[in-house]
C-alpha cells in the first residue's frame, strides 16, 4: 500500500467513525452533537466514557486549546465526563497538548484501526446458532442484551444507545444478531458512507466467548457492507477482538487512543 493509498484509507476510515456517531447521535432520544468544519462533538445525554458516545473526535488539524474549550463548554452544561480521541496518524499536536494538561491514555498504542478490501469467507455457522438482521424493536431489545452483557454496561445506557430502531435500521447501516435456542449470543453492526463500510460493537456475551461467533458476526456484517457497494471495511480492534479481526485478513492501518475528561 502506497503512502497516497494509506492517506486515503485513512481518511475513509474517521469519516466512517464520524459517521457512524452522528447516526446514532441524531437518531437516539436525547443525543446532541456540533459538527465544526475540522472535529465534531457529541453527547449521547447519559454519563459514559465511552468515546463513541460521548466525546470529540478531530477529521481534521484543529488547535488543541480551543478545541479543548469548546469541548468543555459543551459539556458543561450537563456536568458530564467525555473522551478526546487521538488518531495515531493526525492527532499528535493534539496528543502533545492533553499529555501537558496531565491526561494519560486509556490504553497504550490503543485500539487498532484495521481495514479489509475483499469479502470475507463466511465461517461455518456453529450447532444450534441462527443470526437475524434487526428489523424491528424485538431485534433492538436484543441486541442491547448482547451489548450489556458484552461491554459491561449499565441497562440505563443501553437503552439510550439503542433507544429508535433507525438507530440500526436504514438504507446505510445494518444489524445482526445471533440467537442460540432463542437467546440472544452475539451482535455486530454496519455503517456504510461513501466508500467505506464500518463495523462497530461486536460483541459476544460471556459465556459464549470462544465459539467463534465474534468471527461470525464481523462476517456477515463486513459482506453486507460490500454488497453495498463499499470499497473498504474498517473497525477499531479491541484487544480481545483483534486476533480475530486478524484471522479474517484485515490489516493494521493506524490506532486511535482515548483520553478521558472527568466532568
Amino acid at each position: 500500500m502506497t503512502n497516497k493509498d494509506l492517506n486515503l484509507k485513512l481518511k475513509l476510515a474517521d469519516q466512517n467513525l464520524a459517521d457512524s456517531i452522528i447516526h446514532r447521535n441524531k437518531h437516539s432520544l436525547h443525543g446532541v452533537s456540533e459538527e465544526a468544519e475540522t472535529f465534531i462533538l457529541f453527547n449521547l445525554g447519559i454519563d459514559s466514557m465511552d468515546g463513541h458516545l460521548n466525546g470529540v473526535l478531530c477529521l481534521e488539524q484543529t488547535e488543541p486549546e480551543m478545541l479543548f474549550n469548546e469541548a468543555k463548554r459543551f459539556f458543561a452544561q450537563d456536568h458530564r465526563g467525555f473522551v478526546f480521541w487521538v488518531r495515531d496518524h493526525a492527532d499528535l499536536k493534539l496528543e502533545a497538548y492533553l499529555k501537558e494538561k496531565g491526561y494519560t491514555p486509556l490504553r497504550i498504542p490503543g485500539s487498532t484501526g484495521m481495514l479489509t478490501e475483499k469479502p470475507i469467507e463466511m465461517p461455518e455457522i456453529p450447532d444450534g446458532v441462527i443470526t437475524r438482521k434487526v428489523a424491528g424493536a424485538k431485534e433492538l431489545e436484543d441486541y442491547g442484551v448482547v451489548v450489556r452483557d458484552a461491554f459491561n454496561k449499565p441497562t440505563a445506557v443501553t437503552k439510550e444507545m439503542f433507544s429508535h430502531e433507525r438507530i440500526l435500521v436504514g438504507e446505510t447501516v445494518g444489524a445482526w444478531v445471533a440467537y442460540r435456542d432463542q437467546r440472544p449470543v452475539a451482535a455486530a453492526t454496519m455503517v456504510i458512507s461513501g466508500k467505506a463500510a464500518g463495523i462497530y460493537y461486536v460483541g459476544t456475551i460471556a459465556d459464549e466467548r470462544g465459539k467463534g461467533l465474534g468471527a461470525l458476526m464481523t462476517a456477515v456484517a463486513a459482506n453486507a457492507g460490500f454488497e453495498l457497494g463499499a470499497e473498504v471495511v474498517v473497525l477499531q480492534a479491541s484487544i480481545a477482538g483483534e486476533p480475530v479481526y486478524r484471522r479474517l485478513e484485515f490489516e493494521t492501518i493506524t490506532h486511535y487512543r482515548w483520553y478521558l475528561i472527568q466532568p
